[in-house]
């Protein structure tokens, strides 16, 4: 028995557990720091902040909520310049707009663009635009306001009494759009005001064009 015992622990030496355990931890920590690397300035800096308070001893939970913040705000801004990028490629600068501010990114789509006139079918073409913006937008989880906006011009149609109902038909409509390429719908919220936000004049062609269009806001 003490002979079997003998040969069992000379076939399985635990040193051999014990060093494949540290080459694993050690093959991680090298994964972390070339990992590390390849991130932008500020969240290197972010992260280093985090990593200085937890060795200080200090509290560390408002070091991981700000690391986090960064992270989030290069998460958005980088969607902001995919989707701004896209718009110069397809040649889409005359119906497509893109900002960012303390609250949104906001990508404006005008309508042109998405919707025949007086209606809330997206047109084909819409999904040239619509299906990059889509892409941009899965891998954030931050929530997606959709806004539709009209002009001042009155409509009242069999299928819509007012330019209300039909500006949240097409906020509707591209909320649609997103669910069917795989986004969430609880991210959602779809917000039709008809023509009492314009960003231009109602009296003439142009700013009625200006005024006919879908905001996409992505809440910060």
């Amino acid at each position: 028995m003490a002979e079997y015992r003998e040969k069992r622990s000379h076939d399985n030496p635990i040193w051999l557990a014990v060093l494949s355990d540290l080459m694993t931890n050690l093959m991680l920590f090298f994964l972390v720091l070339y990992g590390f690397t390849r991130q932008p300035e500020e969240v290197k800096k972010a992260m280093t902040r985090a990593l200085e308070d937890r060795f200080r001893g200090k509290q560390t939970d408002a070091a991981v909520v700000r690391a986090e913040r960064v992270v989030k705000k290069f998460q958005e801004e980088e969607t902001a310049s995919r989707i701004d990028n896209l718009v110069k490629d397809k040649g889409l600068q005359e119906y497509t707009q893109v900002e960012i501010s303390e609250k949104y990114v906001k990508i404006t789509l005008k309508t042109p663009v998405l919707f025949a006139p007086g209606s809330s079918s997206l047109k084909n073409e819409a999904a040239v635009s619509l299906r990059e913006v889509a892409k941009a937008l899965k891998p954030l989880a931050n929530s997606v306001v959709v806004e539709g906006h009209t002009d001042n011009v009155p409509i009242k149609t069999a299928a819509y009494s007012s330019n209300w109902e039909l500006s949240v038909a097409r906020a509707y409509s591209v909320i649609e759009f997103f669910e069917k390429m795989g986004i969430k719908p609880e991210r959602f919220v779809a917000a039709g005001y008809g023509e009492f936000k314009p960003v231009a004049s109602n009296d003439t062609e142009e700013g009625r064009l200006q005024n006919r269009r879908i905001e996409i806001n992505i809440v910060r």
